[in-house]
């Protein structure tokens, strides 16, 4: 008699099979695609965080003479203020931005708004850079990073409370907490 198609027990042990690896690998997916969020995310910040130095560099931003001064028309061009704080605010959805950058990124999580700050000091010289920033639905860095350690590591998938241990969790503030921390606009 010849046999024809699978028995019972050979296509119990075919599904039996495929439900493990089922098990193993969507959880390795899942956490794939997570890491590469996180990675374009870190990504982004570095994008921004480059285009504000060379903005710098090239003296193409103007600065808030004092911490008082809202009057645009008063504000210094980068190359002459002084050591010290200085921010430039990060929105997507503000012209302010859309301006600066080359092209615009925006989260990697459902492709929200970013919102934050590029913050940069002065000091003899020496100039050192900060980022802080995050999308609408809490995705994002929960604190101020420095430049070198903006990495997968600093961008959370869902900023909570129980995340930080800072009351401003929920998103990214639109200027740094430093006392005297002036804001730079585009120059032109």
């Amino acid at each position: 008699m010849s046999k024809k198609g699978f028995t019972l027990i050979e296509l119990l042990a075919v599904i039996t099979i495929m439900g493990i690896l089922m098990l193993v690998a969507i959880p390795a997916v899942s956490r794939t695609i997570e890491n590469s969020r996180r990675d374009t995310f870190a990504d982004n910040v570095v994008t921004y965080l480059n285009t504000v130095r060379n903005a710098v560099l090239a003296d193409e931003l103007k600065c808030q003479p004092t911490a008082t001064e809202t009057d645009l028309t008063k504000y210094k061009t980068v190359s002459s203020v002084g050591d010290g704080t200085y921010y430039f605010e990060i929105d997507t959805s503000s012209t302010a931005t859309q301006d600066m950058m080359e092209s615009v990124a925006r989260s990697s999580w459902g492709n929200a708004e970013m919102v934050g700050y590029i913050k940069w000091t002065k000091d003899e010289g020496e100039t050192k850079y900060f980022a802080f920033i995050s999308d609408a639905s809490n995705h994002g860095m929960f604190k101020e990073q420095a430049e070198l350690n903006i990495n997968r590591g600093t961008v959370v998938a869902n900023i909570t409370k129980e995340t930080c241990d800072s009351s401003a969790c929920t998103a990214a503030p639109t200027a740094p907490t430093d006392t005297g921390a002036l804001k730079c606009v585009g120059k032109y």
